[in-house]
């Protein structure tokens, strides 16, 4: 018996290994710009991230599926810093987030789908295209209430019953990423804005 669970823990420890392993081996290698770093980011974070408990018993066991990237102002000239944090509410669109526009800069222009995982970004050069606001409106985020009452299209009698929640339990997973060979990078889970911590010690260096 003792011998039974032995193997099933050797072979567990195997499949995991392998699995880090495998993802890891398809990531981008070397000196490659933001887009690359990001692929990474999204890589590790499809493969690694797991939704807390606490928001899993909140969403009736709903993990959460839609995810914001945001890129802060780098530590140095080596280093890209991503965050990737869970989209706890709704995306508001407002007139000005136009079609054929550059949005405003928290406004999405940019997406990828990941293991059935959304991920939206802005990157201020991309006009706002319509897939992506079919994309958010797929996956229930996105907040038409503003736009429709800016052109009159909502009834005069119409009660907004939206409320503003911040969540302070929230944690997002910051990735500080060597610009010099991207492959290389480390993490920080935290719910501290950028600049509030101790940012991870990574050495970037060619090799």
């Amino acid at each position: 018996m003792k011998k039974s669970i032995r193997n099933i823990i050797i072979g567990t420890l195997f499949v995991f290994s392998f699995n880090c392993t495998s993802y890891k081996s398809a990531m981008y290698k070397g000196e490659k710009g933001i887009e690359y770093a990001r692929v990474n980011a999204i890589t590790d974070f499809v493969n690694t991230y797991k939704t807390p408990r606490y928001y899993l018993k909140k969403r009736e066991g709903k993990p959460f599926e839609v995810f914001v990237l945001i890129r802060e102002k780098h530590l140095n000239k080596s280093t890209f810093v991503l965050s990737i944090l869970p989209e706890y509410g709704d995306i508001s669109l407002r007139v000005e987030d136009s079609l054929g526009k550059v949005p405003r800069s928290y406004f999405p222009n940019r997406y990828t789908i990941e293991n059935e995982n959304l991920f939206l970004w802005n990157d201020s050069i991309t006009p706002l295209q319509k897939d992506v606001l079919n994309v958010m409106d797929k996956y229930g985020v996105l907040d038409s209430v503003d736009v429709k009452r800016e052109l009159g299209l909502l009834p005069n009698d119409f009660e907004d019953t939206r409320v503003i929640t911040f969540d302070d339990r929230l944690k997002s997973v910051n990735y500080f990423i060597c610009k010099k060979n991207i492959e290389k990078y480390k993490k920080k889970i935290t719910n501290k804005a950028f600049g509030y911590y101790d940012p991870p010690k990574l050495k970037c260096n060619t090799h």
